[in-house]
């Protein structure tokens, strides 16, 4: 288990899990890529836009976790080829936009489809629970196969 703000986090909390970080600031990735490992998600980090289309070719994550500004690029190249993913297989995937600019941004992006929006720097606890909830289908999942195995086989 970890502690972070007094809370106790579960290492396995998002097992099975697949994330993928994209953001221009290799801090951050390397920040969420650590977090999110020490709770059992698989993640992958892009750090630009055209990382992240090519990614998306052989990986289909949970979840993404974005940065909105990218220097030369759009972040509307990656929200249509999400909506296209979409489009073509009824597989909607949840976006946490993060941004460090307090003036407008979530304003600025009236038509982009994103779950949440946070605020840089923000609260990790709050960020592994906004995943969590967000992906509660597939840590359910994963968390009743461990238990289905464990019943079966209590020495594991």
């Amino acid at each position: 288990m970890n502690l972070i703000n007094g809370f106790c986090l579960t290492a396995g909390i998002l097992k099975g899990v697949q994330v993928l970080v994209v953001d221009n600031d290799r801090d951050s990735r390397e920040l969420y890529e650590l977090l999110l490992t020490d709770m059992s998600a698989n993640v992958i980090t892009a750090g630009s836009v055209k990382e992240a289309l090519k990614i998306l070719s052989c990986f289909t994550p949970n979840i993404i976790v974005t940065e909105i500004r990218f220097f030369g690029e759009s972040i509307y190249t990656l929200l249509n080829r999400l909506n296209a993913m979409k489009a073509d297989n009824g597989n909607h995937i949840p976006i946490i936009v993060t941004s460090t600019s307090t003036t407008g941004t979530h304003d600025q992006i009236p038509d982009v489809e994103f779950e949440e929006y946070l605020l840089k720097p923000f609260d990790l606890e709050k960020f592994v629970f906004m995943i969590k909830n967000l992906v509660q289908e597939v840590v359910v999942e994963n968390f009743c196969s461990d238990v289905l195995v464990y019943i079966s086989n209590p020495s594991c």
